[in-house]
């Protein structure tokens, strides 16, 4: 999911209103996050990157593998990144028990972690003025602890991704 910065967009009263302009340098630009749903478990987590390279997918498969038993076969679906045809990154499923399922090309509803991401925008970047990447991711990891707690997910194995 691609995080863009979004201007003084809030709410405010009539008259003059003081909005706070987030205040992003083109060299900021966006963020992605990087995210896992379990299925099981309900479990959505994630981290933010600066990019979606082959580097920044393999610290983040890494990552995954260590939440669950090494004997567990691991079913990751894909979207249609090109990132994730990467030699290195297919060498490092096939030696991790990760099983890589792409979906078709223009059907994205068919992964299951789609219909989670309106429900973490609405929360995370609607009305928001934040004045830099940390303070948004901040708002996005409150938000994935929010939601796993209120999941009763809080100790699946997914839910340690980001301790």
């Amino acid at each position: 999911m691609e995080l863009r910065p979004i201007a003084g967009v809030s709410w405010s009263p009539k008259g003059h209103p003081q909005r706070i302009r987030a205040t992003y340098s083109r060299k900021e630009g966006t963020e992605q996050l990087l995210a896992f749903y379990d299925v099981h478990d309900d479990v959505l987590e994630g981290i933010v990157h600066k990019r979606k390279t082959c580097r920044d997918l393999l610290q983040a498969w890494t990552r995954l593998r260590t939440c669950f038993p090494k004997n567990n076969r691991i079913y990751l679906i894909l979207d249609n990144l090109s990132s994730h045809r990467n030699k290195v990154l297919i060498q490092y499923a096939t030696e991790n028990k990760i099983s890589l399922v792409p979906t078709p090309t223009y059907s994205s509803w068919l992964n299951a972690i789609e219909a989670h991401f309106t429900p973490l925008k609405k929360f995370c970047l609607s009305n928001s003025d934040d004045r830099s990447h940390s303070e948004r991711r901040k708002r996005i990891y409150r938000y994935l602890s929010i939601r796993n707690r209120e999941k009763g997910s809080n100790r699946k194995p997914l839910a340690v991704f980001r301790q």
